[in-house]
């Protein structure tokens, strides 16, 4: 059996401000106003909610990913074969880092780059990898009108 590379990369504050009113969590002034309201990281949740769909495979699966919330936590906790291929080296973390670990995907020869964010996060994808690699969004953020997102977290692992 071959085994397949998957990339992952989690925006982990996508959708948070949309959770407390606000139009997304572009921008550290927004990401601040959004956590003084309240609002808590759910991307990483609805990513492993995509990512559980995929344990029935993992023997044939390694995932390649950038460190911490960016998807090695995720990897950890659901006891994925994995890969760190990005270092991200602060907290929040922010769109660069977002596109840094894409290309460094893409030099890994990734089959397929699953990302959960919103469409700043699609955006931020588009920008390293344009077309040269299959993506694939797991629906995480508030604004989400980009067809490269499956219907629900869920399906997103199923697809994938």
């Amino acid at each position: 059996m071959t085994t397949k590379k998957l990339g992952l990369i989690i925006n982990p504050i996508a959708g948070m401000g949309g959770r407390v009113g606000l139009k997304g969590t572009d921008g550290k002034e927004i990401l601040a106003e959004a956590r003084r309201k309240g609002a808590t990281e759910e991307a990483p949740f609805l990513a492993m909610q995509a990512l559980r769909e995929l344990l029935p495979i993992g023997g044939s699966l390694v995932v390649l990913c950038p460190s911490g919330d960016m998807g090695q936590k995720q990897c950890e906790a659901l006891g994925l074969e994995h890969q760190v291929v990005y270092e991200t080296g602060q907290e929040p973390t922010d769109g660069e880092d977002t596109i840094r670990a894409a290309r460094e995907l893409e030099n890994a020869g990734v089959d397929l780059l699953l990302f959960a964010g919103g469409d700043g996060t699609a955006r931020n994808i588009f920008t390293a990898v344009e077309m040269r690699i299959p993506a694939l969004g797991i629906p995480a953020g508030v604004k989400i009108h980009s067809p490269v997102y499956a219907n629900t977290p869920k399906k997103a692992g199923q697809l994938a």
